[in-house]
């Protein structure tokens, strides 16, 4: 039986680091996107069983790097999320919202088992923050 791979988009924090080594542990393959591997990548491989783990090196934004991504996935998890916004596109409504619709829509073109989407916890009563209001 051939293992499941997970795409992960965001793995690099927190979350998707234990998520990863939890993933590994139980024989399923984990694809990682991360915008730098020389700074990320390190930190990543030390979370997986070896040969469970493949890291890319890209951007949430290129499209035909996630149609690649995608068509090797059975199930997909967005983790990613700013804290502040960039001019140089790195927007509240970029990352929280554009994005997250476009995965999902890809993840069903793509006839994905699983989309997870992990936003924020407690932002509900942060609703005077232009995050908060983004994520919720």
């Amino acid at each position: 039986m051939k293992p499941k791979n997970c795409l992960i988009f965001g793995a690099s924090g927190q979350i998707g680091r234990n998520l990863i080594r939890s993933l590994t542990k139980n024989n399923i393959k984990v694809t990682a996107l991360t915008r730098n591997i020389h700074q990320k990548g390190y930190i990543l491989k030390t979370q997986a069983n070896p040969g469970y783990l493949e890291i890319v090196q890209g951007s949430i934004f290129d499209h035909e790097l996630i149609d690649k991504l995608l068509s090797n996935a059975d199930l997909c998890v967005n983790l990613v999320g700013i804290l502040f916004e960039k001019k140089s596109g790195n927007s509240f409504e970029n990352i929280h919202s554009r994005f997250p619709l476009i995965l999902a829509k890809l993840c069903k073109e793509y006839n994905l088992k699983q989309f997870i989407h992990l936003s924020a916890l407690g932002i509900n009563d942060a609703v005077e923050s232009n995050y908060a209001k983004s994520k919720l």
